[in-house]
């Protein structure tokens, strides 16, 4: 079984106004670097944006199937707090995203978007799981927390007793968010202190991909991490992609990490068939290193199956 273990279903109502003009400013940039003109906020999101657009997951089931992908974790998000709110509210987006999930039970699990700084955060969680059918906890820090602050020990204790797994955002992200509170090293008291409770660190990381690493080796049996947003250093350098994920698992084991894409975002750059068949093809490709078939089958679905014990 193939899992796209971290990506997301977007609509104009469920992010905030500032990440859309960010995101939107940072294509501009790049199109005007890359010697291709330039283009307004109002062209990239009806000529790039637009497309990407679900608004009730038949796009994210379309994407699944042309890619040969079997099932996807989808993370609701809340910026709220840190950036502005949505034009809808976190409830409503943790039930949009709960639905998806009931509507598509064999290929779905939505996360629920709680930032425990929010006024009866543990209640928006519970409702998440109980009243919309959401599954796990997604947390942004990135917004404005540290995971390891006493409001988020509330909402972790509650995640624990209800026997979600948390997917925690690391590594450093684009304005207006904030990337000092995504350090790998704010995850490790959560993993110490709540030791029933998965917890998955998106993204590898980043840059601070060791660090991450080298935690989850010495703390390994809750905690594990994604690798999904790499497929632009892989697309830029095969190799040094290679070179980090032999070294992340002959540190960790090949069992504590997770493919997955960030998507709707990064198909714009990256497809996700061709990320797909990358990982797919490692044994073949790796310029010198070693990857077995057992090492990717964990890598791209079996590991993210274990987080729910199938």
């Amino acid at each position: 079984m193939i899992i796209d273990a971290h990506c997301h279903v977007w609509n104009w109502e469920i992010l905030p106004d500032a990440y859309w003009n960010e995101l939107c400013d940072i294509f501009i940039d790049y199109i005007k670097r890359s010697g291709m003109g330039d283009m307004t906020r109002q062209q990239v999101k009806q000529g790039m944006l637009e497309g990407l657009m679900d608004t009730d997951g038949s796009k994210l089931i379309a994407s699944l199937d042309n890619a040969g992908v079997d099932k996807a974790f989808i993370m609701a998000l809340d910026w709220g707090y840190g950036i502005g709110e949505a034009k809808r509210t976190i409830d409503e987006i943790n039930k949009f995203y709960g639905s998806i999930a009931k509507r598509y039970p064999d290929r779905v699990v939505a996360f629920a978007g709680v930032d425990p700084r929010r006024e009866g955060a543990v209640e928006i969680l519970d409702r998440a799981v109980n009243d919309y059918g959401c599954r796990g906890l997604k947390y942004h820090p990135a917004a404005g927390f540290y995971p390891d602050s006493p409001e988020s020990y509330l909402v972790l204790t509650k995640a624990q007793e209800l026997d979600l797994p948390l997917l925690s955002h690391t590594g450093p992200i684009s304005k207006p968010l904030y990337s000092k509170y995504t350090q790998p090293v704010y995850l490790d008291a959560v993993v110490t202190d709540f030791p029933k409770l998965k917890v998955i660190a998106a993204h590898m990381g980043f840059c601070w991909w060791h660090e991450l690493v080298n935690l989850i080796a010495a703390k390994a049996t809750t905690f594990s991490a994604d690798f999904c947003g790499l497929q632009i250093l892989a697309k830029k350098d095969y190799g040094a992609f290679c070179r980090m994920m032999r070294q992340a698992i002959d540190e960790a084991t090949p069992y504590k990490f997770l493919w997955g894409t960030d998507n709707p975002v990064l198909e714009l750059v990256f497809p996700i068939k061709d990320w797909l068949k990358m990982i797919q093809d490692l044994p073949e490709n790796a310029p010198g290193i070693t990857f077995t078939r057992k090492e990717v089958d964990a890598l791209l679905g079996g590991n993210a199956a274990g987080i729910f014990g199938s």
